[in-house]
């Protein structure tokens, strides 16, 4: 799989490149979460990973 997928935390700091495989992961084994935001260079910019589809990997109590 191709690795287009980038993560930035809070405090700014940026993370990547990740397939999608490897940042739904990230996402189950709640390395991120919904406050978290991910990009990759076809957006336009950096979005919340709860406002993504993404947000599907969420553990419940977040997507609540």
């Amino acid at each position: 799989m191709e690795k287009v997928w980038y993560y930035m935390k809070p405090d700014r700091s940026k993370y990547g490149p990740y397939s999608d495989d490897e940042l739904a992961a990230l996402i189950r084994q709640e390395i991120l979460d919904g406050d978290d935001y991910i990009w990759m260079p076809d957006m336009a910019g950096w979005l919340k990973i709860r406002n993504s589809i993404y947000s599907i990997y969420m553990p419940e109590s977040e997507t609540e």
